[in-house]
């Protein structure tokens, strides 16, 4: 068992892990249409879908001290329309053991979005990791149709390694490109590192994009 620093705090948030008192409040952001703009497929339809994250964040935390976390907004950091203690999501990094690497992933509440909260629980994720597993690299997935989350990813350091559709095994960009050309096609699948990957690591990331 990894050591966990557990809860953390960045400047204006309070980050814990995500335990079963959170569970109403993450199906509640993750059952909102608004949350999945940019992929309406994701959006949780089911309490146990919650649930379930919840857990896969209990066993992170235990088993190699990384996990999502509850996001809430600091004290002295609230704002009126986010008062001090309110729930906006969930992120981090999670341990992906068929891959052999971490992702670090977040999800936030749409009346959270534009503060420049995400960027926060990014670095906060980065730290994390660089501090308890970093043999480990932090990889991230992300749509071509969500912009912000683009430069979220860039703005922490994390490198562009591959564009393309996923599970194509490696598709080149161009030809990927191709496929999704036309009105109504699904966006591109971004994958973002720290460093190089092992080519099965690389692999298993492009089939899973």
């Amino acid at each position: 068992m990894r050591e966990s620093h557990f809860s953390r705090r960045t400047p204006r948030l309070e980050l814990s892990p995500l335990s079963h008192r959170d569970v109403d409040d993450l199906f509640r952001i993750y059952g909102d249409p608004a949350t999945w703009v940019h992929l309406p497929e994701g959006r949780y339809t089911r309490r146990e879908q919650a649930v379930r994250q919840v857990e896969r964040a209990q066993d992170g935390h235990r088993e190699q001290g990384l996990g999502m976390w509850a996001l809430r907004v600091a004290r002295g950091a609230g704002t009126a329309d986010l008062p001090a203690g309110t729930f906006i999501g969930s992120g981090g990094v999670q341990f992906l053991a068929e891959g052999g690497v971490l992702n670090l992933g977040y999800r936030l509440s749409p009346v959270a979005w534009g503060r420049g909260f995400a960027t926060e629980v990014a670095m906060a994720g980065l730290n994390a990791a660089a501090e308890i597993v970093p043999e480990i690299p932090v990889t991230a997935r992300v749509l071509t149709n969500n912009p912000a989350s683009v430069t979220v990813l860039e703005k922490v350091g994390l490198g562009l390694i591959w564009e393309g559709v996923g599970g194509l095994g490696g598709e080149a960009p161009e030809a990927a490109k191709a496929n999704v050309s036309g009105e109504g096609r699904s966006p591109l699948r971004r994958i973002y590192s720290d460093r190089a990957l092992t080519p099965s690591a690389f692999s298993w990331l492009v089939a899973n994009a």
